[in-house]
């Protein structure tokens, strides 16, 4: 009889026990391949979405608190910066293109942005080092220009001023104008469409405020004219409208006695998205707007790089964990060969008498358990890759970032080492059987 065929007919006698074992060494594998992956395919992924731009622009405050809510859609806005200030901003030498963002309103749990048209055009993704532009599933994107946000801008400047008791928010002969039908316009992220069955013709009202139940904008009806192919970034859950739509809704006018300009003013930007020449202009429009006391300027790549190096604790603490779990589980491959020593020498003995040499004794049981490590390794890859596809969905639900996990070369070395581990997990029960003696095991049972 073969070698190999050796092998495997001694895991066959045993199913249960080599099931278990295998089982064991499956669940460290998979825990342990799972953190990496899920450690790795986060970071890419963020990275991904924080690619859109190379810096943003909000209100002064947390850094990251900023990053999260304008790129991912997650939080609270710190506050708003002034119109002024993003003129300012927009033409400074150096910028390459510029998004105003407004944030507040949802609808069905999905967040509803405010932008000009130039995002459907300008932003890229970065993609295995290139950049991909946004496509469309089906429609197409609006327009809406930063020249029509800037009148839109003077014209409710224009009728606060000339308030004669109409109204907030309305002037004799201005509320058509103001509401203009190009402004409710509406495309869909790739997962927003998905999740609340919206398509392409359709109408549906923004909510005021991004949690729990609130009150529609009955004068925000807003036609669906595109929906967007999915990106893998927070941008599938997202629904974005033109930005003067948000200027113009019930509730977003500012009230008497807040001061027009300051972080609480409804007609503020909550950020803007910059794409700027790289190099000497980049660093002097971060110092210059920094220097404000109104703004602040961030790097969103620099950002998610903190945010992971503050998980990165954590995460080596849960491989070491899941590392003693692989070791615990090699160690019962060891026992389990170990204790079928006993009822296994009269094999050793018999195979000893047909010619078989100490070495092969050892090879035998040695490569039993080296087997017995390197199945269940593989089958803890498929557990990892099952894990990883259910946790991917909650994060993308919670983040919208999409992962992507791809076992490569570092989980082929983590099945080698498990299996040379299983090998050397082997050599104790090998030994015992390597001492067998043929003559005395034979004889002893004549």
């Amino acid at each position: 009889m073969k070698f190999h065929s050796l092998v495997l007919r001694n895991l066959r006698r045993r199913p249960l026990a080599s099931w278990l074992t295998g089982l064991s060494v499956s669940l460290g594998v998979g825990l342990f391949a799972t953190v990496g992956a899920l450690r790795e395919a986060s970071e890419v992924g963020f990275q991904r979405s924080a690619s859109m731009c190379d810096m943003l622009v909000g209100a002064k405050g947390s850094s990251l608190q900023l990053t999260l809510n304008a790129l991912y859609h997650m939080g609270q806005s710190q506050g708003n910066l002034p119109f002024e200030a993003y003129q300012e901003i927009a033409e400074t030498p150096g910028v390459l293109w510029s998004v105003p963002l407004a944030v507040g309103d949802s609808y069905r749990g999905h967040r509803i942005v405010g932008i000009t048209g130039n995002f459907f055009t300008d932003l890229k993704l970065l993609s295995l080092g290139e950049e991909d532009p946004l496509e469309f599933s089906s429609g197409h994107g609006f327009e809406y220009s930063h020249q029509d946000f800037v009148a839109l801008k003077e014209e409710l400047a224009a009728e606060h001023d000339d308030h004669d008791g109409h109204g907030a928010g309305q002037s004799e002969g201005g509320h058509d104008e103001l509401h203009d039908a190009k402004m409710f316009r509406a495309v869909l992220g790739s997962e927003a469409a998905l999740r609340t069955g919206l398509k392409v013709g359709d109408h549906f009202h923004p909510s005021h405020g991004v949690e729990g139940v609130s009150k529609s904008h009955e004068d925000g009806e807003s036609e669906i004219v595109g929906v967007l192919a999915p990106t893998g970034t927070p941008i599938d859950r997202a629904i974005l409208i033109p930005i003067g739509a948000y200027y113009v809704l019930e509730g977003h006018e500012p009230v008497e006695g807040m001061k027009e300009g300051g972080a609480r003013d409804p007609r503020g930007l909550s950020a803007v998205m910059l794409r700027t020449k790289a190099g000497f202009y980049r660093t002097r429009i971060y110092r210059s707007v920094n220097d404000r006391l109104d703004t602040m300027a961030v790097y969103p790549s620099v950002e998610v790089r903190n945010l992971f190096a503050i998980l990165g604790a954590g995460d080596l603490i849960l491989r070491w964990i899941t590392a003693l779990i692989v070791v615990v589980a090699l160690i019962g491959v060891m026992v389990a060969i170990y204790n079928t020593m006993g009822s296994r020498r009269r094999e050793f003995a018999v195979l000893r008498a047909l010619g078989a040499r100490r070495r092969t004794i050892l090879g035998l049981v040695t490569c039993e358990s080296a087997l017995l490590a390197l199945l269940g390794g593989l089958a803890g890859l498929g557990f990892a890759g099952a894990l990883i596809y259910a946790i991917s969905g909650q994060v993308q639900m919670q983040t919208g970032v999409s992962l992507s996990p791809v076992f490569g070369f570092a989980e082929l070395q983590l099945i080698l080492a498990v299996t040379l581990a299983g090998a050397l997990a082997g050599l104790v029960p090998a030994l015992s059987a390597y001492r067998t003696e043929a003559a005395h095991i034979l004889s002893s049972n004549v």
